[in-house]
């Protein structure tokens, strides 16, 4: 492994030109092929194909056709990679990418302004970012509105840090340029022929998009899944904030990623692969060989070991404080980390009962097991949330939320039955209540449901090849267990009309909606049956 800054660009440099090589000599065997089929269709010998002259005209033509591929596909792949998006700049009006430009502000700064790093918003509510560099020196990164959208300022900061450190390693332009002379340009075929795939199984421009994105395969033998894990590393220097990034790539690890959107060709530019491949969450030399990222629990497991690191420093220096009566004391204690993502504590049981910022979801360490989410403390669970379920007399159900554990609430919306999670919101409905919701409007539509609904609606109305279920899904995604049968629930769309990530059992006829997603449906549902979508402020 390169140690030194200078190995470091060395070893770059041996790359791109592997790079270069490999599609020359693809080159030279196509024309090669090419001259060998008009031989044969010419009725010319064979023998003049092997002259030396020959085979030194197919190099020379060969070299042309490579030298000029690779100069328009490396030259100016971050002006191709955000027009093939659709990606804009950030709007400073709006405050979400107010908040990105302001992160990007304080990344350049943290990195010594060594590269002006670009931020784009991609339009859709797909969730994933990405970053990529040219030869120009044109650097950019690249965030979903969806993961944008569903981010605090902490975990923005560790995506940002990750595709910076990225940039600022180097490894970015040879990914950049690896994608750029096979898969960009099949990316391109694919959007510019969609229409025509669409209407016949078999085409030409399939064909050549097929074999640009085989190509590209060949590539992924290069890219290690080691950048990935020295990514992590270098936004938790930046950042110190292991859990932040933690977070992220849970919520990645379930979500839609833009498959669908984000054509295959970019897939090894992003954070995370578009698609959810078993192959991405294997492990071994063939893996390793074929994927370009390494497993999401397996970065998840790395960062919480970094976590477990920082509490366990600051547990060895609350107990080196004398004074402190919470460390001289044998009952237990535990550190919680804050909504400012900072360590706090020692806490004990009573004091982090009062705590009104603590939640099943926040992360807890008593200072020498692992970080763990606080529901999975049985102690923390009982004492802390079971109790404050009890004192604000709430009515809790016989189901559990699938995301935080604790009993749903038995509670009204549209004036219809369901069951709702205190804590992170997320609401329960029986398959039959669905239609009903629907069609009612009594609860008003926030600015920002509106605004996801209008997304949403525009995005299903592209010319891009809408996601399937299997799409969100994936062959690999943690699935959350259904509340009342504890089978696994499906992660899929509402519909292809109505592109809302939901969690459907299929065994008992219920569906989850995380936070904003019941609303969501129920927006864009009463507005597209509106003779004027969207005029309303009221609600739906």
């Amino acid at each position: 492994m390169p140690l030194t800054f200078i190995e470091i660009e060395e070893e770059k440099s041996r790359r791109i030109w592997l790079f270069f090589l490999i599609l020359l000599l693809i080159y030279f065997i196509a024309l090669a092929a090419l001259t060998a089929a008009a031989a044969q269709f010419l009725a010319l010998p064979y023998d003049a194909l092997l002259k030396p002259r020959h085979i030194a005209l197919l190099g020379v033509a060969s070299l042309i056709a490579a030298s000029i591929h690779f100069c328009f596909s490396a030259l100016d792949t971050v002006r191709f990679v955000r027009d093939n998006l659709g990606a804009l700049e950030p709007d400073p009006a709006d405050g979400v990418h107010k908040r990105l430009i302001n992160v990007l502000q304080e990344i350049q700064i943290v990195t010594g302004n060594k590269k002006k790093i670009n931020g784009v918003v991609i339009p859709t509510l797909a969730m994933n970012a990405l970053a990529a560099v040219d030869l120009r020196g044109n650097a950019t990164i690249a965030i979903t509105e969806g993961l944008l959208s569903r981010l605090t300022r902490p975990q923005l900061e560790a995506v940002v840090a990750h595709e910076a450190h990225h940039i600022l390693s180097g490894d970015c332009l040879e990914t950049t340029v690896a994608a750029s002379l096979f898969g960009l340009p099949a990316a391109a075929v694919q959007k510019l022929s969609s229409a025509a795939i669409r209407e016949v199984r078999l085409s030409p421009a399939l064909l050549l998009t097929w074999i640009l994105l085989k190509l590209g395969q060949i590539l992924n033998l290069f890219i290690s899944r080691e950048r990935e894990y020295r990514a992590d590393a270098g936004a938790v220097r930046m950042t110190r904030n292991p859990l932040a990034l933690a977070e992220v790539l849970d919520l990645l690890s379930r979500n839609w990623r833009g498959t669908g959107f984000i054509e295959n060709g970019m897939g090894m530019l992003c954070i995370v692969n578009t698609t959810a491949a078993a192959r991405d969450e294997s492990e071994g030399w063939w893996a390793d060989l074929m994927s370009t990222h390494p497993p999401i629990r397996t970065r998840i497991a790395v960062l919480l070991k970094m976590a477990h690191s920082d509490v366990s420093a600051l547990a060895a220096m609350t107990k080196s404080n004398a004074g402190v009566e919470a460390a001289k004391s044998s009952a237990p204690v535990f550190y919680a980390l804050d909504p400012k993502h900072q360590w706090q504590g020692p806490y004990r049981l009573s004091e982090l009962s009062v705590l009104p910022w603590i939640s099943p979801l926040t992360w807890i360490s008593d200072g020498k097991q692992a970080v763990e989410r606080a529901w999975k403390t049985p102690q923390i669970d009982q004492a802390v949330f079971t109790n404050r379920l009890e004192q604000e007399e709430k009515r809790p159900s016989d189901f559990s939320c699938p995301s935080c554990r604790q009993p749903l609430l038995d509670t009204s919306y549209e004036q219809t039955q369901v069951y709702q999670c205190h804590f992170c919101g997320g609401t329960l409905v029986e398959n039959v209540k669905i239609p009903r919701i629907m069609v009612r409007g009594e609860n008003p539509s926030t600015d920002r449901i509106r605004s996801l609904s209008r997304a949403v609606i525009k995005e299903n109305q592209s010319r891009r090849a809408g996601p399937s279920s299997k799409d969100v899904r994936g062959e690999t995604a943690p699935l959350r267990s259904c509340p009342k049968c504890k089978n696994p629930m499906m992660r899929t769309f509402y519909s292809l009309a109505y592109r809302v990530e939901i969690d459907r059992c299929s065994f008992c006829g219920l569906t989850w909606f995380d936070s904003d997603e019941l609303e969501m449906l129920q927006c864009m549902i009463a507005n597209k049956m509106a003779s004027d979508p969207f005029a309303g402020t009221s609600g739906p």
